[in-house]
């Protein structure tokens, strides 16, 4: 996606359409949800690994509906206000999320461990795929401590070996106006800056809690995703979620041969995901050392 973004900013002094990066770009990300069919047929992968196949469908699923955004960015920029993403697509629970939702009878306030590839959180079978994993709509979240948990293995391999990921839900198994993808992006952006900002290793923690509100109002939801790293500046806490915002060099090796770039996007885009679903976030400074970054949704009521 990164070459996919870079190439879209080059593309008239290349004398290249958007649509020809688009096209090649679907095809790349087919040939992905081609893989995760092979990897899940049975017997291919172990049970202890097949959680794999339903994770790397859902990092599938969501770059093919990148990319066809990006190809549509000209209508939407020639067109204020026609953007879907506002629209209310069916209601039911995506495929990590059915998965997961098994989790969730663990009693409240349990901490969970998320463990490193190769270690499982779902150990039950990997429901049936879509024939059209591509075409799959995006549904609202119907269980937001179900989603939180799909992502779980997810997230602690973008953090990396040296960083503990844990997740402590307390309640949440309701619904919210966010799609299991939106919900993706916003995690993994913040899961990605907390790592990156503790090179040494570290820890993170998120928490997923009901917040207490006055009984004749509508109930939310808090996400909470606290490391113990340097912490933001006092005076940069509303600065982060401005648009190319960044304390860290614009290029670092990620590994051998692959940079990684960074253009102080992910808070903003974190934030325009939140506020459009209804939600709020915020970052704070923890009392002892590190950040804190809340995201606080509405329950999507009947």
């Amino acid at each position: 996606m990164e070459v996919v973004v870079a190439k879209r900013a080059t593309l008239e002094s290349q004398g290249e359409s958007l649509a020809d990066v688009a096209h090649d770009a679907r095809n790349m990300v087919t040939a992905l949800g081609l893989y995760c069919d092979l990897i899940e047929e049975p017997g291919v992968l172990s049970e202890k690994f097949r959680h794999y196949g339903s994770e790397l469908r859902l990092v599938a699923t969501a770059s093919r509906r990148m990319v066809e955004k990006l190809a549509q960015v000209k209508t939407i920029e020639a067109a204020p206000g026609s953007s879907n993403r506002g629209a209310d697509p069916a209601a039911a629970p995506s495929p990590l999320a059915a998965e997961s939702h098994s989790n969730l009878s663990r009693r409240p306030g349990q901490e969970q461990a998320i463990g490193h590839p190769g270690e499982s959180n779902s150990p039950g079978p990997v429901p049936a795929r879509s024939p059209r994993w591509d075409l799959m709509p995006a549904p609202l979240i119907q269980s937001l401590a179900a989603e939180l948990t799909a992502n779980c293995n997810l997230l602690s391999a973008l953090a990396g070996p040296s960083i503990a990921v844990t997740l402590h839900v307390e309640d949440g198994d309701r619904p919210v106006p966010l799609t299991g993808e939106d919900l993706t992006r916003v995690l993994v952006n913040l899961v990605k800056n907390a790592s990156e900002a503790m090179p040494g290793g570290g820890r993170v923690d998120i928490g997923l809690r009901e917040m207490a509100i006055p009984a004749d109002s509508s109930p939310w939801l808090a996400i909470t995703v606290e490391d113990n790293g340097p912490g933001i500046p006092a005076d940069a806490l509303e600065a982060v979620f401005a648009s190319g915002y960044t304390t860290r060099s614009r290029v670092v090796p990620l590994s051998p041969g692959w940079p990684a770039s960074h253009r102080g996007l992910g808070l903003s885009i974190s934030r325009s995901i939140v506020e459009t679903a209804g939600g709020r976030i915020y970052a704070a400074r923890r009392s002892s050392a590190g950040a804190r970054l809340q995201v606080e949704l509405p329950v999507r009521l009947p």
